[in-house]
């Protein structure tokens, strides 16, 4: 009776320990082509790892830090569209796939050969406000089955960088298993959940860009301005000095003389005149 007793014990407290969760932690880090301040060109790619070799990872949620945002180009009700590449490598092998867009705008999903392997939703994040993408995957070709791992690349631009430099950390982000609590993945040795936003501000790149761009054009219109207008000007001037010379002096015309000229002569006269009258008086 004891030894029933004692083994039903050790079942009940077996079973819960076996079905407690992943005995290794899953991992989570990324990497980007580009941590320049409002980038629109970056390419994300996404390690998500199940080391564990007896559990499988159903569902598993990544933050997207406040202050990202998505290109909304990827936010569409149009099915088929190519959003990025998803690579999965399990020990029965490995696959590759499209992760495409579907009928419900921000609703994504990875399917191999047709079969589905994984659907994503992505909650926009804001200014303020973290997001997150909730990956659930599915089916006999998950990218999350025991022992495998996915490398998820969404296309260029489809993260817009933060405007305002500083660290962003894509944590919380768990997974969820078959069984057991919800676990917090970690980044693998060496690498990070945190991206380095570096360079100015995106307004003050706007700024200087609009004034260096300003500063080229203007430069060139003062200068073809300058060298356009100082002869017309010189022409002016010179012309203007040639007319205030006129008036002063003006030039001799039908053989008049100066009035200083006449002057003299009359004086002169004058003088001769007088002389001759003195002289005509004597002589009487």
């Amino acid at each position: 009776m004891m030894l029933l007793v004692s083994t039903a014990l050790v079942l009940l407290i077996a079973v819960p320990c076996a079905r407690a969760g992943f005995s290794a932690t899953p991992t989570f880090d990324l990497t980007t082509t580009s941590n320049l301040a409002g980038a629109t060109d970056a390419v994300y790619t996404l390690h998500l790892a199940n080391p564990d070799r007896s559990e499988i990872v159903l569902s598993s949620t990544i933050t997207i830090p406040a202050g990202y945002s998505i290109d909304q180009k990827f936010i569409t009700s149009r099915s088929g569209i190519k959003v990025g590449l998803a690579y999965g490598h399990c020990p029965e092998g490995s696959r590759q796939a499209d992760v495409v867009t579907t009928t419900s705008p921000g609703h994504l999903k990875i399917s191999f050969m047709s079969m589905a392997a994984a659907s994503i939703v992505v909650s926009e994040p804001t200014q303020t406000a973290s997001g997150t993408m909730e990956f659930t995957f599915t089916g006999e070709y998950a990218m999350m089955n025991s022992g495998c791992y996915a490398d998820i690349t969404p296309s260029k631009g489809f993260f817009v960088n933060p405007s305002a430099p500083g660290t962003y950390k894509w944590s919380p982000s768990t997974a969820q298993p078959r069984s057991g609590p919800v676990a917090e993945m970690v980044p693998r040795s060496g690498l990070t959940q945190t991206i380095e936003i570096i360079g100015p501000p995106l307004t003050t790149q706007i700024m200087t860009s609009t004034i260096e761009s300003s500063i080229v054009p203007t430069t060139t219109v003062l200068s073809s301005t300058s060298q356009t207008t100082l002869l017309p000007a010189t022409t002016t001037l010179v012309s203007m000095t040639e007319s205030e010379t006129t008036t002063v002096q003006p030039p001799a015309t039908g053989g008049a003389f100066p009035i200083e000229t006449l002057a003299v002569v009359a004086i002169v006269l004058v003088v001769l005149v007088a002389v001759a009258f003195y002289a005509l008086k004597r002589r009487k």
